[in-house]
């Protein structure tokens, strides 16, 4: 996930370079609609640093992404701009038969042929560490964690 938002964030910033270089070689920016361009600019700049910092890390931990309840796990992705999810995904338990861990994401296989890819703010020892602390011990000699 940090290395899809670095390339995002370097994508926007030659965005914002192209509009830098229109304003001054031009007199768009003194249309209303170029102005408005510039600041959804700025928004959207401002979104693709913000997922770069360690506040966006530490205000989407894991606990926000997975939810338990008795026989089913709740997935939250994120979506948009800043800090807003997405969900939720409703999996039962019994039917997860894999969790994939990766640095910035993870991936659950179901039973019934089902694949779920989640990108998290997260390293693979992070995510095995939360999920082996999430089941039961009887589910963990079900689920293959690795």
């Amino acid at each position: 996930m940090r290395k899809i938002n670095q390339r995002l964030a370097l994508i926007v910033a030659c965005f914002g370079i192209v509009l830098l270089l229109l304003s001054v070689f031009t007199g768009l920016f003194q249309q209303a609609w170029f102005v408005f361009l510039i600041a959804l600019w700025l928004f959207v700049f401002s979104s693709c640093c913000y997922r770069l910092t360690p506040l966006f890390i530490a205000r989407n931990p894991l606990d926000k992404f997975f939810k338990r309840e008795q026989q089913h796990l709740l997935l939250f992705t994120l979506s948009g701009f800043f800090d807003r999810t997405h969900g939720p995904q409703w999996l039962v338990i019994d039917s997860i038969e894999k969790i994939q861990c990766n640095d910035d994401q993870c991936t659950i296989f179901c039973s019934e042929q089902h694949q779920y890819t989640i990108g998290l703010p997260a390293s693979k020892t992070e995510l095995m560490y939360y999920f082996n602390g999430l089941f039961t011990e009887h589910e963990k000699q079900i689920i293959i964690i690795c």
